[in-house]
C-alpha cells in the first residue's frame, strides 16, 4: 500500500511545534543534574541570556551561583527549556514528569537508550511514551548552541558569533558539532543541535520547524542515517518549496557488503546509491567532506541564487589561474572565454604584457590597484558570466598591515564590480587557511563570499549553480513526487518463470520475443518446424538464475540441436540441483545483435522504497558496476537524465558510427516496467529484465524475473 502524502504537509504536530519553538526561544530555563548540568549552566553563563534561570538539584544547595530547587515540582514554572543531564532511568522520570507540568522542550543527555541493545530499545519505548508532546532532543546528545539568542545548553565553551542570523545544523554525532562550532570559516549559524537517537525529534522534524524560522538561512544535517525516509522526503520537498536549502554530510559511506537477492538489480541498488538517489530526488546538497561542509554552509547563507554556471576568475598568477582552471572545470563550472567587443574594451586597460582571458591574468604589476582593477573587472562581469571569483591567499597577519591593505583593496575592486553588474562575486584561496578572520570579516562586509580552497570553492559553487537551476525549473514544473511509501510485505516469496513474466510485463506494454512452452516429449516426437536460429531455454520457478545451472541454449537451428539441447539442460539442472526433474522449455527466435544491452529492474528497499535500477545488462551487469537508481514514482524525463549519465550510453548515442538508439523507445520499455512496480506495491518483491536488447528502433525484453509475495 502506498501511503503517499503532500508535500506542503507539515510533520509536527501543533503542539509538538509550539513546544519546539519554547525550547528554541526560552523565556526560562531549567538545568536537572550535576556535574554535566553545572558545565552546561557554566557555558550558558559566558553569554547574554536575558531569561530566567532554574537549577534542580536534591543534593546541592547551589550550583554555579544559582540556588537549587530539590525537585521538579518545587520550581516556580513550568519551564520553556530544560537540560537533563540524569542516568538514563532518572531521564525517563524526569521527562514523564516535565510532561505533566506543561514544560516545553527537554534536551536528554544520558545515553542508555537505543544505541544499547534489547535494553536500550525499550527504555527508549518508555521514554517517548513518557515525552507526550514534549519537544525532546536527545538522548545521547550533547545540547543545543543557541546563537540566535543565547539560550544555549551546551557543557563546552562555544565562541560567539557576530550575527545571529545563520544556518541550523543537526548532527547525529555531538562531537562533530563541537568541531562546527570551533570552524574558522566565517560560516555563521543560527542553532547547532546535537540530535542525538533522535527518540523523538528527528531530522524531519528540525526541518519541517527550521524552514519557516527567520533567524535560518540554510539547514546542515551530519547525518549517519535516516529513520523514516517517507517523513524525511517530505520534509525536504517542503524546504525546496519554500526556497529553504537543506545541506547534508553524510558519514558511514562505506560499503560493508550487502546481501544479495534472487536479481542483479538488488546486488546493483547498494545502500550509499540509494541514498544519493533519494537526494537528487530531493534536491538536497550532498557534500562529501566536513570543510565542504562548512563551505556550503557559507555560501548559502550569503550568497543569492547563481543564474548559471558561468564563472569569471581573476588573479595576478598565472599557477593561480591554472589551478582556478582545473578545480572549477572539474567541478562542473563553465569558463567562457570573453567576447571580442569585451577583449577589445578590456586589452587597453592591461599592460602590453597582459592577455585578455578567462581566467583573467591582471599581472603584479597591477597588485593593489583598487582604480585599475574595478573597471576591468566589470567589463568582464558585464557579459556572459554568471559570478565573478578572485583568487588571492592572504598573508599571514604577523606580517602586518602593509600587505593585508592591497589585498583588500583588490577585494575591494571586485565588490565595486558585482555591484556594478548585480553578480555574485567570491574570494577564494588556494590554501584553505589562508583567508584569516579579519580578511573574511571584510570580504563580507563588502559583499564578497570568502570560500576556503580552491577544490571545495569549486564544488560548492557548482552545487549552488545546480540548486539554483533546480529552483527556477520547480517554478515551471512544481516539485517532483514524494518515493513511495511501502507497507512491509509479511508473505513468502514466488518466482515467476521467464514466460509468466514476459506476459505480465508484455501486458503493460514491454515488447518481448514471440515464444512458446514445449517439452522434452515434443522434441523428441513433435519437432517445431524452425524459421531461423532459436534459443531454448529452461522453464522453472525454482531456477531464476538460467544461465548459471547450464539452462540457456542458443543458435539452435534444427530439430535434432534442440532435442540434443533440451536433453543436455536437463542433465545440467540435475548435476546444479537435485531433485528438479526438468521437463518444460521455452523456445524463443532468437534476437539480432543489439546496439547495447540494458538491465532495467525493481527492488523492494524497506527504508528506500521502490528502486528502480538502469544499467550496462547481459553477463557484465556486475563486471561494469555501470548503474543508476531512482525511487519511484519516476518521470520520463527522470529516466532519460539517469539513462545518459551512464558510462554505456555511448553505445546508444552512435558509438563509432553505429547507429543511433531510439532513445523514447529505451524510456518507453522502461517506464512499462516502472508502470507495472507502480501498479503492484501491494506484492511485488523484485523485477528483472536483463537483458534489454536496444536497436536503433526499439527495445526488446528478452528475459525477465518477477518474484512477488504469496500469502499461500
Amino acid at each position: 500500500m502506498n501511503m503517499q502524502a503532500r508535500p506542503g504537509d507539515t510533520i509536527l504536530s501543533a503542539a509538538r511545534r509550539a513546544n519546539l519553538a519554547r525550547l528554541l526561544a526560552p523565556r526560562h530555563i531549567a538545568f536537572i543534574g550535576g556535574k554535566f548540568a553545572e558545565m552546561a549552566l557554566r557555558s550558558l553563563r559566558k553569554h547574554d541570556f536575558a531569561g530566567e534561570v532554574y537549577v534542580v538539584n536534591p543534593g546541592r544547595d547551589e550550583i554555579a551561583g544559582h540556588k537549587c530547587y530539590r525537585s521538579l515540582a518545587d520550581l516556580p514554572v513550568a519551564p520553556d527549556a530544560s537540560y537533563l543531564a540524569v542516568p538514563a532511568e532518572a531521564t525517563v522520570a524526569a521527562v514523564a514528569e516535565l510532561n505533566r507540568m506543561g514544560a516545553g522542550g527537554v534536551i536528554c543527555y544520558a545515553a542508555g537508550f537505543s544505541e544499547q541493545g534489547e535494553a536500550g530499545a525499550e527504555r527508549t519505548q518508555r521514554l517517548i511514551a513518557a515525552a507526550g508532546d514534549l519537544a525532546v532532543v536527545g538522548p545521547n546528545c550533547y545540547g543545543l548552541i543557541n546563537y540566535a539568542n543565547d539560550a544555549s545548553m551546551w557543557t563546552s565553551e562555544y565562541l560567539a558569533l557576530p550575527a545571529r542570523r545563520g544556518a541550523a545544523v543537526i548532527g547525529q554525532s555531538g562531537n562533530v558539532c563541537i568541531h562546527l562550532s570551533g570552524s574558522q570559516r566565517a560560516t555563521p549559524f543560527s542553532y547547532m543541535i546535537s540530535a542525538g537517537n533522535q527518540a523523538v525529534l528527528g531530522f524531519e522534524d528540525y526541518i519541517d520547524f527550521l524552514i519557516d524560522d527567520p533567524n535560518v538561512t540554510c539547514i546542515g544535517l551530519f547525518m549517519e542515517g535516516i529513520r523514516s525516509v517517507p517523513a524525511f522526503a517530505k520534509a525536504c520537498l517542503r524546504a525546496r518549496a519554500e526556497g529553504m536549502p537543506v545541506i547534508i554530510c553524510r558519514t558511514g559511506t562505506s560499503e560493508l557488503g550487502a546481501q544479495l537477492a534472487v536479481s542483479h538489480t538488488s546486488s546493483l541498488a547498494g545502500r550509499n546509491e540509494l541514498y544519493d538517489a533519494l537526494f537528487r530526488r530531493l534536491g538536497v546538497i550532498a557534500t562529501e567532506t566536513v570543510p565542504q561542509f562548512l563551505e556550503m554552509l557559507k555560501l548559502a547563507s550569503f550568497a543569492p541564487p547563481f543564474t548559471g554556471n558561468r564563472t569569471a576568475v581573476f588573479s595576478s598568477s598565472g599557477g593561480d589561474n591554472g589551478l582556478a582552471a582545473d578545480f572549477l572545470s572539474a567541478a562542473g563550472l563553465a569558463l567562457p572565454q570573453p567576447t571580442e567587443a569585451q577583449k577589445a574594451a578590456i586589452a587597453p586597460q592591461l599592460p602590453s604584457y597582459g592577455h585578455v582571458s578567462n581566467p583573467l591574468d591582471f599581472t603584479a604589476g597591477y597588485w593593489g590597484a583598487e582604480d585599475l582593477l574595478t573597471p576591468i573587472f566589470t567589463a568582464l562581469l558585464s557579459d556572459g558570466y554568471d559570478h565573478g571569483m578572485i583568487v588571492l591567499d592572504p598573508p599571514p597577519l604577523q606580517l602586518g598591515t602593509e600587505i593585508a591593505e592591497p589585498l583588500t583593496a583588490m577585494v575591494r575592486a571586485l565588490a565595486k564590480a558585482g555591484e556594478a553588474t548585480a553578480k555574485p562575486v567570491i574570494l577564494a584561496s588556494v590554501n584553505p587557511e589562508s583567508i584569516s578572520g579579519p580578511m573574511r570579516a571584510a570580504a563580507l562586509g563588502m559583499g564578497v563570499v570568502p570560500l576556503q580552497g580552491l577544490h571545495d570553492a569549486g564544488k560548492v559553487m557548482a552545487h549552488w549553480a545546480d540548486y539554483s537551476a533546480m529552483r527556477r525549473a520547480d517554478s515551471a514544473r512544481g516539485l517532483p513526487d514524494l518515493p513511495y511509501a511501502l507497507a512491509p510485505l509479511t508473505g513468502s516469496a514466488e518466482t515467476l518463470n521467464e514466460r509468466i513474466s514476459k506476459q505480465e510485463l508484455a501486458a503493460y506494454g514491454l515488447s518481448v520475443p514471440p515464444g512458446h512452452v514445449v517439452t522434452l516429449d515434443d522434441l523428441r516426437n513433435n519437432p517445431p518446424s524452425l524459421d531461423g536460429p532459436v534459443a531454448l531455454k529452461v522453464l522453472d520457478d525454482r531456477l531464476p538464475h538460467k544461465t548459471e545451472v547450464g539452462g540457456v541454449s542458443l543458435n539452435l537451428t534444427t530439430a535434432d540441436e534442440l532435442c540434443a539441447a533440451a536433453q543436455r539442460m536437463a542433465t545440467n539442472v540435475l548435476k546444479h540441483a537435485p531433485g528438479i526433474a526438468l521437463d518444460t522449455f521455452l523456445m524463443e527466435p532468437m534476437q539480432p545483435a543489439p546496439l547495447a544491452e540494458l538491465i532495467v529492474g525493481v527492488k523492494r528497499d524497506p527504508l528506500f522504497g521502490m528502486v528502480l535500477v538502469i544499467g550496462a545488462g547481459g553477463i557484465l551487469v556486475e563486471l561494469m558496476e555501470d548503474a543508476r537508481q531512482l525511487l519511484l514514482p519516476v518521470s520520463r524525463a527522470d529516466i532519460e537524465t539517469e539513462l545518459r549519465q551512464l558510462r554505456s550510453f555511448k553505445l546508444l548515442d552512435g558509438f563509432r558510427g553505429k547507429p543511433k538508439a531510439d532513445i523514447a523507445k529505451v524510456v518507453d520499455a522502461i517506464c512499462a516496467i516502472a508502470t507495472y512496480a507502480a501498479d503492484h506495491l501491494d506484492d511485488l518483491m523484485e523485477l528483472d529484465v536483463n537483458p534489454l536488447m536496444v536497436y536503433a528502433d526499439r527495445a526488446v525484453a528478452v528475459d525477465a524475473l518477477i518474484v512477488k509475495q504469496t500469502l499461500r
